[in-house]
């Protein structure tokens, strides 16, 4: 047994190295709001969780993979193990007071494993963005000091922070788990300038990487046969940051090295303490209701931004899932409805205004099979984010997520007789 734990844990290992590799080519959001800090808050998600606005702290269920509480891995499973892997696609539509502009960003967005250790105790393995990096701020115009000429520049911005989050949780009694979380966080920016004069110009590029831990611990109590509760904190981390920066010019069409420099010193970026909170009601078998709410203190990291200030950030969530009859004959009673809301206060104030956001999402759930846990959630958000007051963009985002969950069975014996 202890040989095929670690040959599926060696084949889960290479699969998230080879996603992590494909991951980095790539964006996952267009949003002017990711050049502030680290990037946007990912909207990719494991499973069903974006489907029901995005929290899920008291969900337990051994077909699911939910990395926002480890306590959830310690619900009482045997002999089992559950893939799952994700896909994000968004569309969004960008406006101020005068121009509006369309971004599609897409691409694999998540892959995750879990497994049993024993009867009572699961572990898993994930990786998913962090943070999403995707802006571009054109024709910029600026004036040649000492002088009235001016110059345009081009500006873009790509990366990502990644989480690479091992979880494990344990029922202790029944109706009463803990778990704790470990999570690796890393990933570069790339920012690109190039500045315009006739036939001159300059191309400058900075590539950031940035790497930490953080820890986090959980749990949940099922308060009565149809309420539970459920509760996380991730502690502050600070992040290391190192700069690599190139720089060239083109001079009557001939490119040539200005400068290089490797491995500059940044200043370590905070995270804050996070404390979440949230109840699961099942009322029927068949239908259940969460309601979360998470709270950041950005406030005291001290960060600083050149256009605006780190405040505390409060997310609210709700979501519901219903279907016809669980473990039912026809497929249709086994199908899963979902759908959600959340509010985020946002955590940069722009001129005394905060960047917030709101969505509402809706899912389904498709079973593969009667006998079969596996699953295919599909989930649709709409989000607006920001305001067209003052130098702030509003944004109207539509989001797919697709997550693929195939749970099986392992270390069996077969009796002969």
């Amino acid at each position: 047994m202890m040989r095929k734990n670690k040959v599926s844990l060696f084949i889960a290992l290479g699969i998230l190295n080879i996603f992590y590799s494909h991951s980095q080519t790539n964006r996952l959001t267009g949003s002017p709001y990711s050049l502030f800090g680290l990037g946007v808050e990912t909207s990719s998600n494991i499973g069903k969780n974006s489907a029901l606005g995005g929290g899920g702290f008291a969900l337990n269920d051994p077909n699911l993979i939910n990395i926002q509480n480890p306590a959830s891995f310690g619900t009482e499973s045997t002999n089992s193990f559950i893939f799952d892997i994700g896909f994000l696609g968004e569309l969004s539509t960008i406006q101020n007071n005068t121009n509006e502009e369309n971004r599609l960003a897409s691409n694999f967005s998540s892959l995750a494993f879990s497994g049993n250790i024993d009867d009572k105790s699961t572990f898993s393995l994930a990786i998913l963005p962090y943070s999403d990096v995707g802006y571009s701020l054109l024709g910029i115009e600026s004036n040649i000091e000492g002088s009235f000429d001016q110059f345009n520049s081009n500006i873009f911005g790509t990366g990502a922070l990644n989480n690479l989050n091992l979880s494990y949780g344990r029922t202790l009694f029944k109706g009463f788990r803990l778990g704790a979380k470990i999570s690796y966080l890393f990933g570069s920016i790339e920012e690109t300038e190039i500045v315009q004069t006739g036939l001159s110009g300059l191309t400058v590029l900075e590539t950031s990487n940035y790497n930490g831990l953080q820890f986090g611990l959980g749990l949940q109590t099922d308060l009565t046969k149809f309420l539970t509760y459920g509760g996380a904190v991730n502690f502050p981390t600070l992040l290391s940051g190192t700069q690599d920066r190139t720089v060239d010019k083109v001079l009557d069409l001939i490119q040539s090295p200005v400068e290089s420099e490797t491995d500059i010193d940044l200043e370590k970026f905070e995270l804050p303490f996070e404390i979440n909170n949230g109840i699961r009601i099942n009322p029927w078998n068949n239908l259940y209701f969460n309601f979360d709410h998470s709270f950041k203190a950005w406030s005291v990291t001290e960060q600083q931004d050149n256009i605006g200030d780190f405040v505390d950030q409060n997310v609210f969530s709700a979501g519901a899932e219903y279907s016809i009859r669980p473990g039912g004959f026809k497929f249709i009673e086994r199908v899963q409805f979902r759908t959600g809301y959340y509010y985020d206060s946002g955590y940069l104030s722009v001129r005394g205004e905060n960047i917030s956001s709101e969505g509402f999402s809706f899912g389904i759930g498709l079973p593969f099979g009667r006998r079969n846990s596996s699953m295919v959630n599909i989930s649709y958000t709409n989000t607006n984010r920001g305001s067209t007051n003052t130098i702030l963009v509003q944004e109207n985002i539509n989001s797919v997520n697709i997550n693929i969950s195939l749970k099986d069975i392992w270390f069996l014996k077969k009796k002969i007789n």
